[in-house]
């Protein structure tokens, strides 16, 4: 039935992620023809938790969890865990997380307990028997405290759920459930108080051999200290989280809140790997402590009862026997507790800082000054574009050819991609992102000594008619010295030619005011003969 419910649990999970990843789209939105998305879909959390959990113990009368008054005792056994965990959200809501994380569970028991090992082989005393070799060893615990730790791994897969109050959304609220993976990787039982009572009972002559008289075979009351282990069981646990966040930052929030797992299968270790809780040795002041939680103990005191008392609530051992647990001993851990963390959001940019935010509205102040008083923003940079004009025929009217044709079609291409900049009054060019289409176009000039440039350089009408025609050849010079000097392309390949504002050329061949404004280079293409 609980692997039924575990597969179940995993269906729903799966069904969950699959109708909100329908949901994506509506939280796309569309700006200039982009597609952008409105939510950062990748969460990485760090959880710290502390919890209360039960245990078996309370279950058996002589078995207690240690409370106030005992030495060197706990008031209830606890859980410290530390996850590790990532979450898709399919948007704002709601997302799908997988994670891992590492777990110790602590426990204390005050142990008043009575024990037996069946038909147990003592050398020495079989040397002295001439008719039974074996007889019962009967222990008993007294105040013994045995301290119990156990380290688990987790593997939770959970769907998460955020919503942010619209009124401050710096405050939300946050959840989990799903299912977690549990995997006990160290067991460890020590003893750290209390003494032990050894006796033995030979059912041939009916005797009981108190430990008082009966030292030299080892029965007598011990002060001991012991290590024990065992081999625990897997689990699939049901998780649930909800809490509350509190952003620091853009990228960052605080998480607590509150969690609960109850394990669907029995953690205790199989029947075929239980031990006796302590066993003697062949030196009778010696003992092995195998540690309680991995012991048989818990099975004998039910076939005890089974056997004695099967209809019975009163016993003349205890003072209340509950029949309701008789024959289910097993321990489905179960843990409630606290939860803090940090929730990051991936994509989340952190705010400036007061200082920065300070710095940078003077900067924009300052910029935004500057665009005042120069007025124009046309004025600071002055560009020359590359209006490729292509020919019908050569320079002594033949029509061109079809191969001719070609290569001035792929020159005209090169040429479109570049874009020549100049500082205001200035005639040194800055080359942007056009370098490659400049050596192309070189690259085309060289191999074909027919094809050949005429540079045209413009000025508007503002400033002096002679400076203005100095710069505008000077400025073409710069151009014609970028395709000589720099890409190695034949001098007699470039020709000249400038315009101002006082050249008839001027008006016709800028039709376009703003090309005007811009001081526009035209580059007609020619084919010599």
């Amino acid at each position: 039935m609980k692997k039924q419910l575990f597969l179940i649990g995993l269906i729903l999970t799966a069904f969950i992620g699959y109708v909100q990843a329908q949901d994506i789209d509506d939280e796309m939105v569309k700006q200039d023809s982009m597609v952008v998305d409105s939510v950062c879909h990748h969460r990485v959390y760090i959880h710290l938790g502390g919890a209360f959990m039960n245990d078996i113990h309370h279950r058996i009368p002589g078995l207690d969890g240690a409370r106030y008054g005992i030495k060197n005792a706990m008031m209830h056994p606890c859980a410290h865990t530390i996850e590790l965990g990532y979450t898709y959200m399919f948007n704002e809501h709601w997302g799908l997380g997988l994670g891992v994380g590492f777990q110790r569970l602590a426990t204390r028991t005050n142990m008043n307990i009575k024990g037996v090992i069946r038909d147990f082989d003592d050398p020495e005393y079989s040397a002295q028997s001439q008719h039974n070799t074996k007889y019962d060893y009967l222990f008993e615990t007294k105040n013994m405290i045995e301290k119990q730790v156990i380290y688990a791994v987790e593997v939770p897969l959970t769907a998460a759920w955020e919503y942010r109050f619209k009124q401050n959304p710096k405050i939300g609220l946050y959840a989990q459930l799903g299912l977690r993976g549990w995997f006990p990787v160290y067991n460890r039982s020590k003893v750290v108080d209390g003494s032990l009572i050894t006796t033995g009972y030979d059912d041939y002559y009916d005797v009981l051999w108190e430990h008082e008289y009966c030292v030299n075979h080892g029965f007598d009351e011990y002060a001991i200290e012991g290590n024990g282990s065992a081999k625990l069981r897997c689990s699939f646990d049901l998780q649930g989280d909800f809490g509350a966040i509190f952003r620091l930052n853009n990228k960052t929030d605080f998480y607590v809140g509150l969690y609960c797992t109850y394990g669907f299968l029995d953690i205790l270790p199989k029947a075929e790997n239980r031990h006796n809780l302590c066993e003697p040795t062949t030196d009778p002041n010696k003992f092995t402590y195998n540690g309680l939680l991995g012991s048989n103990y818990e099975i004998l005191y039910d076939q005890e009862v089974l056997a004695h008392y099967p209809t019975s609530t009163e016993s003349n051992t205890t003072n209340v026997l509950r029949e309701d647990v008789i024959g289910n001993f097993h321990w489905h851990n179960l843990q409630v507790g606290v939860k803090v963390g940090i929730h990051i959001n991936a994509c989340g940019q952190v705010e400036d800082s007061p200082r920065k935010k300070f710095y940078k509205k003077m900067t924009e102040a300052a910029q935004k000054y500057l665009d005042d008083t120069c007025n124009a923003c046309d004025r600071n940079t002055e560009y020359i574009y590359i209006v490729p004009s292509c020919p019908d025929s050569k320079e002594n009217g033949d029509k061109l050819t079809k191969k001719e044709q070609k290569e001035v079609t792929a020159l005209a291409e090169d040429l479109e991609n570049i874009k020549i900049l100049f500082d205001l009054d200035k005639d040194v060019p800055k080359i942007n992102e056009s370098g490659d289409f400049i050596d192309k176009a070189a690259t085309k000039l060289k191999n074909n000594p027919k094809l050949g440039l005429v540079i045209e350089g413009y000025t508007c009408k503002l400033g002096p008619e002679e400076h203005n025609r100095d710069l505008a050849q000077r400025r073409a010079e710069s151009i014609k010295r970028l395709f000589v000097e720099e890409k190695g392309v034949d001098p007699s390949q470039i020709e000249l030619h400038t315009y101002t504002n006082a050249d008839k050329e001027n008006n016709d061949n800028i039709t376009d005011p703003s090309l005007e404004e811009h001081r526009a280079a035209i580059i007609r293409i020619k084919v010599m003969e």
